[in-house]
């Protein structure tokens, strides 16, 4: 029974080996010919990665820091308060140049009251001048009459003296009254010479006091617009200076950055739908839309491009950043985090 069972069992377990084999084959060849297939219609790369705005926040003034409004990994938004830093050094200049500004503007009435003053002292020696103009004719008229009298011994000399010495006095002063406006208008030009130099001066302090609000706004920081703060780095009481980072911001908007080799461009274009995996999320497909192709190799943009002229040439592959626009709204791709891989999928056109 044994010797009659032992050949049976081992055709049955060759049969169950050759089925096996046969479908292991078959399912090769299956596969071989769906990637050969796929690969000849189709660009992969998984040399993509998850981009978004990492903006560094900076302290734009030196000083230190009263309150940190934000906490790590917070969601902000455009103009929210993260940083508020000591603004009393930055107020007290600010009110020293607005007392500035008054003080010139201040200047600026005493120096017009005093053209109104002159020109009044103007309008008054105008009048005397014609007063003294009327009076040396009078005196002129004496003087000829008692020069007719003393010839006609009608009057005596010591009477034309005194009316010629009264002529004479009136000729003085009316020559002095001319005088006295040729410098009152000298004077009237100059007072009017300092008004723009005035005006000049409160222009430059009203600048002046408008830096220091500038510098005095620059205490309170605020986000440049929707994302999240990243890590937490000050402290309240602690000292920045210009320059320096407080806080980076990542943005909400959010795309695909695939570098394709040069050899994979050919087949890609702007408007192209690509199929989109995410190594954090498995089994799921995301669409995405070229957007744009680099002007210039990845390489190009490093900080030491590399140069072929030089040395011994080793040709390497050269690949192309191509942006790629999610097709997803916010919330389906809200976990997603600039730096995460992703594979691209882009079928040829």
């Amino acid at each position: 029974m044994g010797t009659q069972k032992g050949p049976k069992a081992h055709r049955s377990f060759h049969t169950l080996i050759t089925v096996i084999a046969s479908i292991i084959v078959f399912s090769g060849i299956v596969i071989g010919i769906w990637f050969l297939i796929f690969y000849n219609n189709h660009e992969e790369t998984n040399d993509a990665q998850v981009d978004q705005y990492v903006t560094p926040v900076m302290a734009r003034i030196t000083g230190f820091v009263q309150e940190v409004r934000y906490e790590e990994n917070q969601l902000v938004h455009k103009g929210d308060t993260l940083v508020v830093i000591d603004n009393r050094e930055y107020k007290s200049h600010l009110n020293r140049a607005l007392a500035d500004v008054t003080n010139a503007q201040q200047n600026i009435n005493v120096l017009e009251k005093n053209v109104a003053t002159v020109s009044n002292t103007a309008s008054v020696q105008e009048s005397q001048l014609a007063a003294a103009k009327t009076e040396v004719w009078k005196t002129g008229q004496d003087y000829q009459r008692y020069k007719a009298l003393l010839q006609e011994e009608a009057a005596t000399e010591q009477q034309l003296e005194q009316v010629k010495a009264a002529y004479e006095t009136a000729k003085a002063r009316y020559d002095e009254i001319r005088k006295m406006i040729r410098t009152t208008a000298l004077s009237t030009a100059e007072a009017n010479s300092k008004i723009p130099t005035a005006t000049a001066v409160v222009e430059s302090n009203k600048a002046l006091a408008d830096n220091a609000s500038l510098f005095l706004s620059y205490t309170v920081i605020t986000a440049p617009y929707d994302g999240w703060v990243g890590k937490k780095t000050i402290q309240p009481g602690q000292m920045v200076k210009e320059g320096q980072t407080l806080v980076s911001i990542v943005s909400k908007e959010k795309w695909v950055t695939a570098n394709f080799k040069e050899t994979q461009v050919q087949y890609l274009e702007i408007g192209q739908e690509v199929e989109l995996k995410a190594d954090a999320v498995k089994g799921r497909v995301f669409r995405g839309v070229v957007e744009s192709l680099s002007p210039a190799s990845g390489a190009r943009f490093s900080l030491l491009p590399p140069d072929n002229a030089t040395g011994n040439f080793v040709k390497i592959e050269q690949r192309i950043p191509v942006r790629i626009r999610l097709m997803e709204n916010d919330e389906q791709t809200r976990f997603l985090r600039a730096g995460m891989n992703v594979i691209v999928i882009a079928e040829h056109r």
